[in-house]
């Protein structure tokens, strides 16, 4: 029997500092906890700090993978309830921006994984990188993380826009984080649109607001950020129903051919 396609969604940001790398990893967790089979690829090749947040020391990495010496599934570090995590690089300036090869090494790494997960989430670098280029190009479903901060919304406005001029991509998700009113989510989405145009042939599709959590913010130092055990929290709660939302509706159009399509996306777009 065939299996059922991976999900790869690129979970992204015109700025750093709007909690991307946390959300992604909570959200992870939160698909995990539903009983689906999920991967977080850590795509930040030069500060990755994703298994920082779980709280993991990996022993390998992807660089470890892309140089040949052991396989993706032996970088994997797992959570409690299973999620698995690959490592991404630190300090390691031969991997900070990766090369043709290098790309087309982890395009194929990652292939490896067919059947084996539900979903594969990608915590970009942020920014336009030509490595975060081609990992959004190939991901085939988009989710843009936008703060109230003024900066934060006016570079995601303009990261959209690049995106959709240098990789064609016409559907995004958009999460709102660190809202302190019960709709501002809608009031960013509004002033996101309003920045972005009205073109049909965008499409925006607010996905979930996540609220600003003083212990989140004492946290941010910290190496445990799972939200897991928390379930009383409002910020548990936003993000177990994004996990739901997403898992009832795709950002985009789906992709085919199961996880081969991040190869062969990458190929027709002139990346390898």
């Amino acid at each position: 029997m065939e299996s059922k396609p991976a999900r790869v969604i690129a979970i992204a940001s015109g700025k750093g500092g709007v909690g991307k790398s946390f959300l992604t990893l909570n959200l992870g967790e939160a698909l995990t906890r539903m009983g689906k089979r999920v991967a977080i690829l850590d795509a930040d090749f030069g500060l990755a700090n994703i298994e920082l947040l779980a709280g993991s020391e990996p022993d390998r990495t992807i660089s470890d993978v892309l140089l040949g010496t052991c396989s993706i599934q032996e970088t994997f570090i797992e959570t409690p309830d299973g999620l698995r995590i690959i490592p991404g690089c630190r300090s390691n300036p031969d991997i900070a921006e990766l090369s043709v090869q290098h790309i087309s090494g982890l395009i194929h790494a990652v292939d490896e994984l067919a059947g084996e997960i539900d979903y594969l989430l990608i915590d970009t670098s942020g920014g336009l990188s030509p490595t975060d280029l081609h990992l959004i190009r190939a991901a085939g479903e988009v989710l843009v993380v936008v703060t109230p901060d003024p900066m934060a919304q006016a570079d995601a406005a303009d990261y959209i826009s690049a995106l959709r001029s240098s990789c064609g991509i016409q559907h995004f998700g958009v999460l709102t984080n660190m809202t302190r009113r019960q709709r501002e989510g809608h009031t960013l989405m509004e002033a996101l649109q309003e920045r972005l145009g009205f073109d049909q042939d965008l499409v925006l599709r607010h996905c979930g607001q996540v609220p600003y959590d003083q212990e989140m913010a004492r946290q941010s130092d910290c190496s445990q950020t799972l939200f897991s055990d928390r379930e009383d929290s409002r910020t548990a709660r936003s993000l177990q129903m994004l996990a739901e939302t997403l898992n009832r509706r795709r950002i985009g159009y789906p992709a085919p051919g199961g996880m081969a399509f991040f190869l062969e996306q990458t190929v027709s777009a002139g990346g390898i």
